[in-house]
């Protein structure tokens, strides 16, 4: 049967098409990472890639998880979700006694299904108060046109991982970039209509660069990093 999903042309890059729709290939979690994903993923659906674009494109139950009336009940809702960059996922928060590690699951994904190395990554720190952070963009889009993705800090609040760029505003001169939020609807619950291949997402969201700044929802990108 032919696969109806389409690229989403708004993006430059991106990653998400490229690793979890154009690429086929199984993505067996490393063993260092297996702990992690044997309470999320008994069954090792997210091995097949096209499944996890599949559970981003098609099923609300993985990437747009039901508001509820009280925090708690959302949260039992997010649990739900087996999107491998879940930080919430019930499965994976058993692993890490109920911790938030949206740094490490991302490095985790990375591993897994985009090429990153086990090592730890290097930040590239242009992007700090004061600078312009042009050389860091530059250094970003370099990244993801070599289908590298890259973990951007906010500040030790929060992690996104930067998976897709495209220009925007009249003249083109801000850049966004196309991020995996660990956190379903963003850190401050800022993604709520944000859509990806026409389906909204609430395990997506757009850092911008406009001139000398550049932010994720109200959050301000303090550095990028990839392993060496």
């Amino acid at each position: 049967m032919s696969d109806a999903h389409t690229r989403d042309p708004s993006w430059k890059t991106d990653l998400i098409w490229h690793y979890f729709h154009s690429v086929t290939t199984a993505a067996k979690a490393p063993a260092a990472y297996r702990k992690f994903y044997s309470n999320q993923d008994p069954g090792d659906e997210l091995d097949n890639r096209h499944r996890v674009y599949e559970m981003l494109v098609d099923e609300p139950v993985n990437t747009r998880p039901i508001l509820l009336a009280t925090a708690d009940e959302s949260m039992e809702n997010y649990k739900k979700s087996k999107l491998p960059w879940n930080q919430n996922n019930g499965g994976f928060l058993k692993a890490v006694s109920n911790e938030y590690w949206c740094g490490s699951i991302l490095k985790i994904v990375f591993v897994r299904y985009m090429g990153w190395k086990m090592v730890e990554p290097t930040a590239r720190d242009q992007v700090s108060a004061g600078r312009d952070p042009g050389k860091a963009v530059d250094w970003t889009i370099k990244n993801l046109e070599n289908k590298v993705p890259v973990r951007a800090s906010l500040g030790g609040a929060h992690y996104v991982g930067i998976v897709g760029h495209r220009t925007a505003g009249a003249d083109n001169k801000v850049t966004e970039f196309l991020c995996l939020d660990p956190w379903a609807y963003g850190i401050d619950g800022g993604n709520m209509d944000m859509k990806y291949a026409g389906t909204k997402t609430a395990f997506l969201g757009i850092s911008k660069r406009d001139g000398a700044i550049w932010t994720y929802s109200n959050k301000a990108v303090a550095f990028v990093e990839r392993p060496s």
